[in-house]
């Protein structure tokens, strides 16, 4: 026996179109109607986005989720061997440390390839000087901030095109920005100093530097701020030098996007943190928005329902988790995360944790193995294979509170080999759920 299960919204009752196979009364045929699955929009605690691979920067005023803006806290850290994964001093060679004579200072940004809003227009890019230090080993949130001057070292008016061809790493095609000779020559005079070869005493000497927006841009950009992608540059020669050479620094410490949203006006308005706004407030539709801690929770309390012949009885032949968009809110450059994770959520709307890590779902629960969904621009969907899952909460293996959609990053340990998920909240991707349904597959025996 067949029965495929369509979940949509919690109101809704889920129509099971019945297969019976002729196998001499070896199955029974069930048939229920109740089966839901409950669905509402939260906002999250904790929406870290220090320490990632990329930092999203910029202004822009979205339809669904109102005023958007975003500012990169970074700061500048010795030089740094990916080979090695270590930092080296910040130095000049024996044979040119007593004649060098300082040139001038760059600021070199990657774009990795983000960018949200009406990238049609130009925005004005704002280079700031740090006067705050980064607490070591602090996990900053969307919501935090350091202080920094005000008045820019430097500015670009920079259009879509700049910021695309600055996804090349060629040094000619990024983003650059002249640091004032005052503040070069200053780090320039760290070389070969304590100062330089130790990384507490540089990023305190140095800080870092904040990357801002002017308020009427219509944009948000992504940078990349790994290693030899994005850095500061420092040119310096010695006598008979007929080029200049370079001593690199890094943005490998703390770094971290502040993003703001304000919702007022918009269907969110009232939102607040680990508060649950069920789909029948919002015209049956959820909602989740990367970096603003705005998630979509799903909980499935009529599923026992399957069990009415007890748990024995019953075997999960295939499940599939089906999230689907709203078609008329995917449009021009407003698009739905790029990927996204489920991570169990607590009846407090609190991210569950282990060791202080996220629980994802194991959706295959025999393993261990954790999967993620790529949104399928030809679908119009995420999908993820569910069998396991359903399988061990309806024998009882496991239970959940409900589960929470994030958007996710696949990282690599370059030594195991061994991927891990993480949440990646430096975007503003957002989506608009529209239906979200689990079709079941299932036996039973008599």
């Amino acid at each position: 026996m067949l029965l495929s299960a369509f979940f949509f919204s919690c109101e809704d009752p889920i129509n099971i179109a019945v297969d019976t196979p002729s196998t001499g009364g070896q199955f029974s045929t069930t048939f229920t109607d109740t089966l839901t699955v409950t669905r509402s929009t939260v906002m999250i605690d904790s929406v870290v986005t220090s320490e990632q691979t990329g930092a999203v920067v910029g202004h822009y005023k979205d339809p669904v989720f109102g005023d958007v803006s975003a500012t990169i806290f970074t700061e500048i850290t010795l030089p740094y061997d990916p080979t090695s994964g270590t930092y080296y001093p910040f130095a000049i060679t024996t044979s040119d440390s007593l004649t060098s004579v300082y040139d001038s200072m760059y600021v070199y940004l990657v774009h990795n390839g983000f960018s949200y809003g009406d990238s049609t227009k130009p925005i004005t890019l704002n280079l700031h000087r740090l006067t705050q230090d980064f607490v070591k080993n602090k996990k900053y949130l969307n919501d935090e901030a350091l202080t920094y001057n005000p008045t820019p070292l430097a500015t670009q008016v920079l259009t879509y095109k700049d910021f695309k061809r600055a996804t090349v790493s060629t040094t000619d095609s990024l983003i650059k920005f002249k640091v004032p000779d005052a503040i070069g020559r200053e780090i320039f005079a760290l070389a070969n100093k304590p100062e330089g070869r130790d990384i507490d005493k540089f990023t305190a000497a140095v800080k870092g530097f904040a990357f801002t927006v002017n308020q009427n841009a219509s944009t948000v950009y992504g940078l990349s701020l790994t290693a030899g992608t994005s850095y500061p540059l420092v040119y310096y020669h010695a006598p008979g030098d007929t080029v200049a050479k370079g001593l690199y620094l890094s943005f490998l410490g703390g770094r971290f996007s502040n993003i703001k949203s304000d919702r007022q006006g918009t269907v969110l308005q009232d939102i607040k943190q680990f508060q649950s706004i069920p789909s029948t407030a919002t015209g049956n539709k959820t909602y989740i928005q990367t970096g603003a801690g705005i998630t979509t929770k799903m909980s499935f309390p009529t599923l026992t329902n399957l069990l009415k012949n007890g748990s024995n009885n019953v075997a999960i032949n295939k499940a599939e988790l089906i999230l689907e968009p709203d078609l008329d809110q995917v449009t021009g450059n407003f698009f739905p995360p790029i990927q996204i994770a489920l991570v169990e959520i607590g009846k407090d709307n609190r991210l569950k944790k282990t060791n202080n890590l996220e629980d994802f779902v194991a959706l295959d629960v025999a393993s261990g193995t954790q999967y993620v969904s790529d949104y399928s621009k030809t679908n119009n969907n995420y999908k993820f294979n569910f069998t396991s899952y359903i399988q061990e909460l309806l024998n009882n293996r496991k239970t959940t509170d409900g589960i929470a959609i994030v958007p996710s990053i696949l990282s690599t340990n370059s030594s195991t080999g061994a991927t891990t998920i993480g949440i990646y909240n430096n975007n503003v991707a957002r989506a608009v759920f529209k239906n979200i349904k689990l079709n079941v597959y299932y036996s039973g025996k008599r």
